[in-house]
């Protein structure tokens, strides 16, 4: 057995942004473990570091040697190797190849019934383990994900691209180091502590977090995140306040420091009269510090920063972070008391002077498409024509405000307050308010429907706009959020609760109608509304599990004959999850693929089935369940409930799985005779499009 000994990678940088370092360091992690695990070694205990500064990896125990490999060779057939019963020259030269003399191979049976074949067994030599790490880690540490890379000079030469400059590297295996350069720096046996409280030193290869601990850096980003939140728990418990939990901003502050240390700080009270999403958007976006409530879920003055030192004097910290917040805080005020001077309505004209995007007009142009969207299809939307509109042209109004124009994450919000002092209704100004969500996958539905219509229009309007210019999202570059759009389209076409009677086509189509017909700047052609259509239902399938259904199953949905609102395909998607793993569901997917397959390579399939040509007792009695199938499945879709006659609907085509498989067994669909052939094809071209009628089931 090999020596063990302990591992211990650690890449020293300058601060890598908030949210990197930790998809870096797991991508570390993953290819390390593969390098090893591809040369048969096993790590003991890999453990993963993430902090600002540096991505750490350490396993208690190592094999210090890759261990011996046995590799069988398999050289020419006996006929080419020994002809005349002596050795040619194909055995020689295989010999000579494989660094062996002949007497180390023998004849052996391959298995392949073609005779005796050379065979010889050799041992491949175990590599040192620190030279195959020393090979690999330039290269693992190229292709760590990351948003963007930076390239630095050392003189004339032009550093290796990294997220962010490289200050130090360790690399050992026990007492060895991991000899191998990156970016300018040679691995070697320093790291560095703390910015502030930490030094240099040789890093302890058997137990690196507790020497880290010592130099001030809690490497662990799991036990920091930890520790962080106890810190705010027992920091907002001394001030007598309840902490506001934002998941998002604890991430966030994680990954922002290395000695995590949290301190109270207080606002003036004076700014309790701003709205509460307000001074919780300047806590947060802007000093990344955390809210707080009163027993009664009102806000409070009160705030907490955490800090990446161990003050001595944690008041000061705490008065430069409410000098900063203060500041802002009345800027925030200023604004607040100044907008509402001049209403939302007023405020629409300045609309034509905000470009929406290089070659798509102006944002006054995009609200004149969208009120229109929402007035031509208020009733398949479920909301009132005249306050949908009224949202519509008012939603963008605060883009104008001096609040938005300083706190641009208000947006929205603001024109919700804004609506309300103007005296709009509740209905219009609850529109406004919620029509930027969802922001994501996870985030809450609006709960007012005119938020969810001028949602669908607004989303729908910006890939129309970006993918006419060709600004289409790659694999590694979203830089206008078409994703996000695309997710928030499909959030708001698929929810149940509030559900949006309009196929993902008329979406698509109504919104392109407003841009043709407004013809200010630019026409929607069909391939542009195509591949807005592909590109939403790829979002869609990647969606699938957040959304409460399989891939296969959604997939099945939306490839059915019948073009239906996106919110009934999810509906059928949910049903189709327990039919596909039932029995009678997998025999009657594949009796639908192997349908498909035999249409696909069909021509001139006859439209109507003649039951003279029958020449099978089979192709009776699949017709005739067939026609039986047919008259139940329209009984059980016409029920009130579209969800309540799903299950039905699959019950009923669940009945065709045994004459589909006796007629499989029993019948050649493929007849000599062209009129047979052709009856039997249109006999599954008829049950597959009943299958259709619902999902295709092939895709199951």
């Amino acid at each position: 057995m090999s020596e063990l000994q302990p591992l211990l990678i650690e890449i020293g940088t300058e601060e890598i942004p908030a949210g990197v370092a930790p998809r870096m360091g797991e991508a570390l992690k993953v290819a390390v473990e593969k390098l090893l695990a591809d040369a048969n070694v096993a790590p003991q205990s890999l453990r993963l570091g993430v902090t600002p500064r540096r991505l750490l990896l350490h396993a208690d125990a190592c094999p210090v040697v890759q261990a011996d490999a046995e590799e069988t060779l398999w050289g020419p057939p006996e006929r080419v190797a020994f002809p005349d019963g002596k050795a040619g020259g194909a055995a020689i030269g295989f010999a000579k190849k494989s660094g062996l003399s002949l007497d180390d191979f023998e004849l052996a049976d391959k298995g392949d019934g073609k005779g005796n074949y050379m065979k010889a067994v050799r041992t491949v030599k175990g590599r040192m383990v620190a030279d195959m790490l020393a090979e690999a880690m330039p290269a693992i540490l190229r292709k760590l994900p990351s948003p963007k890379q930076m390239q630095w000079r050392d003189g004339d030469e032009r550093s290796d691209a990294f997220i962010r400059p490289v200050r130090w590297m360790v690399a050992r295996l026990g007492d060895d180091v991991i000899d191998f350069s990156f970016a300018g720096i040679t691995a070697g046996l320093i790291s560095r502590g703390h910015r502030m409280h930490g030094s240099e030193g040789e890093l302890d290869v058997s137990d690196p977090f507790g020497w880290l601990e010592g130099q001030c850096v809690r490497a662990d980003r799991d036990a920091r995140k930890a520790l962080i939140a106890k810190q705010l728990m027992d920091a907002a418990s001394e001030a007598g306040v309840t902490l506001v939990d934002d998941e998002d901003l604890l991430d966030e502050v994680t990954d922002l420091v290395e000695w995590p240390h949290a301190i109270a700080a207080r606002y003036d009270d004076d700014f309790l009269r701003l709205p509460e999403e307000v001074s919780r958007i300047e806590l947060k976006h802007h000093q990344r510090c955390f809210s707080s409530h009163d027993v009664d879920g009102n806000v409070t003055p009160v705030f907490f920063t955490v800090a990446n030192i161990q003050s001595k004097n944690p008041a000061a910290v705490a008065q430069g972070n409410e000098r900063v917040v203060n500041a802002r805080l009345a800027d925030a005020a200023f604004y607040f008391d100044r907008d509402p001077q001049q209403a939302l309505e007023a405020r629409v004209e300045k609309l034509s002077e905000i470009v929406f995007q290089d070659g798509l007009g102006m944002v006054g142009d995009q609200v004149r498409r969208m009120r229109a969207f929402v007035l031509d299809n208020a009733t398949a939307l479920g909301v009132n024509a005249n306050d949908a509109q009224r949202a519509a042209y008012l939603c963008k109004s605060d883009l104008t405000t001096g609040l938005v124009g300083e706190f641009p994450e208000l947006q929205g919000y603001m024109g919700g307050i804004y609506a309300r002092m103007d005296g709009e209704n509740e209905s219009v100004a609850g529109g406004i308010a919620q029509h930027y969500a969802p922001s994501g996958a996870e985030d809450d539905l609006p709960d007012n429907r005119i938020a969810r219509a001028i949602g669908v229009v607004e989303r729908a309007d910006k890939l129309l706009g970006y993918f006419h210019l060709g600004r289409i999202p790659t694999a590694s570059a979203d830089p206008f959020g078409l994703r996000r759009a695309a997710i928030g389209l499909i959030r708001l076409l698929s929810d149940t609760t509030q559900p949006i009677d309009m196929t993902l086509d008329q979406v698509i189509d109504e919104v392109a109608k407003q841009w043709n017909q407004q013809r200010v700047t630019i026409a929607i052609s069909d391939e542009t509304k195509a591949k807005v259509h592909a590109f939403v239902i790829e979002r869609l399938l990647g969606l699938s599990s957040a959304l409460g259904f399989s891939k296969t199953s959604i997939d099945a949905a939306v490839h059915s004959s019948e073009n239906r609102p996106l919110y009934r395909e999810t509906l059928i998607a949910r049903h189709l999850m327990g039919f596909e793993d039932s029995d009678e569901g997998q025999a009657i997917a594949a009796a639908n693929k192997r349908t498909a397959n035999i249409l696909k390579k069909a021509a001139d399939i006859p439209a109507a089935v003649d039951v003279a040509l029958f020449a099978e007792s089979a192709e009776r009695a699949l017709y005739d369940a067939l026609l039986k199938a047919e008259t139940d499945f329209r009984s059980a879709v016409s029920v009130a409930g579209f969800d309540d006659s799903i299950a039905p609907a699959l019950s009923v085509l669940a009945t065709l799985r045994e004459p589909v498989d006796t007629f499989f067994d029993d019948v050649m669909v493929m007849a000599e005779d062209m009129q047979v052939r052709g009856n039997r094809l249109a006999l599954l071209a008829r049950l597959r499009q009943l299958f259709l009628n619902l999902a295709d089931v092939s895709r199951l």
